[in-house]
């Protein structure tokens, strides 16, 4: 009988133990997520850069047009690099706060379409023709629509995952770049033989500009719910 009492309460020793660590194991992954986190949000100063259309065109006409190719190869390698990161912050975010709810009562992701990375080089070299320049400011404006569509999708499905965190979350002011007719600008840069282009890439450098400082803002309000959401349940 003591035999049996003792290998018993070895057994129950045993599971607290097992339980203590698969506990201390969630942790840790949580707290290293949050660091992900913070890290993914750092690198936003090389990956959101800020082009300031006004100093590219004096730049472009004091070297006689050469200055272009580089402006046009930073315009898409910034739209690469933010959608690329953006796409690992909120792969981090919903994995991290979908562990503090029940899997079946959360909402399912919202079903987007990946926007795949363009290559600069070559889309660079391409604008040296017409057809391909108005191609690239069409694909460079219809992708940041698509993506702020998907980032739309996104902070509902976060606001549903904190409503009941008990954790207030700031994200209801977010709002879309304003949309512009592009059949329009086409047409008006084909009547003016390409000098309306030149403000339909002053649209998309200030478009893509404010998407990324409101970008900013609102992951500053995500990292700080997430900070303090980690403080409560700890």
């Amino acid at each position: 009988m003591n035999g049996s009492l003792f290998i018993l309460n070895q057994v129950v020793v045993l599971h607290c133990c097992s339980q203590h660590e698969h506990s201390w194991r969630d942790l840790t992954k949580v707290k290293q997520t949050l660091l992900e986190i913070e890290k993914n949000i750092a690198t936003r100063k090389e990956t959101d850069r800020i082009m300031w259309f006004s100093m590219w065109a004096v730049l472009s006409v004091a070297s006689f047009g050469i200055a272009w190719f580089p402006m046009i190869y930073y315009t898409i390698k910034r739209r690469n690099d933010h959608f690329a990161r953006q796409e690992k912050l909120e792969t981090l975010i919903l994995s991290k706060l979908r562990k503090t709810r029940n899997p079946q009562s959360a909402p399912e992701s919202p079903k987007t379409v990946k926007l795949s990375s363009r290559n600069e080089k070559a889309l660079t070299l391409s604008t040296l023709l017409i057809v391909p320049a108005f191609y690239l400011f069409y694909s460079l404006k219809t992708d940041l629509q698509k993506h702020e569509e998907h980032e739309h999708d996104f902070l509902h499905e976060i606001l549903a995952l904190a409503k009941d965190s008990g954790v207030p979350l700031n994200i209801q002011s977010y709002a879309t770049t304003p949309k512009f007719a592009i059949g329009k600008y086409v047409f008006l840069s084909v009547a003016t033989f390409g000098l309306a282009a030149a403000y339909w890439l002053y649209r998309i450098f200030n478009d893509y500009n404010n998407h990324f400082k409101m970008q900013w803002i609102i992951e500053d309000e995500l990292l700080r719910f997430l900070k303090e959401l980690d403080q409560k349940s700890s």
